[in-house]
């Protein structure tokens, strides 16, 4: 039987093991993305606009219309250009607009 020392874990290799988790990575990088969304797309888009989550490397992003989403399809090669510099080539190959 192990000993109350032995079973106890520390708290960052826990937080590690989690964060490396893919449900977690994909969380992480949707909060990472609406804390800097306005600044990528400017406040217009921001406005009306909002990455959702993702769906491996498709982002979906909920339009509070249709107008914006057709805006926005127009968009996407510039969107996926700017999302690639804030977060990083590769994390967004694909924008899905509901």
């Amino acid at each position: 039987m192990k000993t109350r020392k032995e079973q106890t874990l520390r708290i960052d290799d826990v937080l590690t093991s989690l964060l490396r988790q893919k449900k977690w990575q994909s969380g992480i990088q949707i909060a990472k993305l609406r804390l800097i969304w306005a600044e990528l797309v400017g406040p217009e888009i921001a406005a009306h606009a909002q990455p959702h989550r993702f769906h491996g490397k498709r982002l979906e992003i909920h339009c509070d219309h249709d107008v914006w989403r057709t805006e926005l399809q127009y968009l996407e090669p510039e969107l996926l250009k700017r999302i690639a510099e804030g977060m990083g080539e590769g994390v967004v190959k694909e924008i899905w607009l509901r």
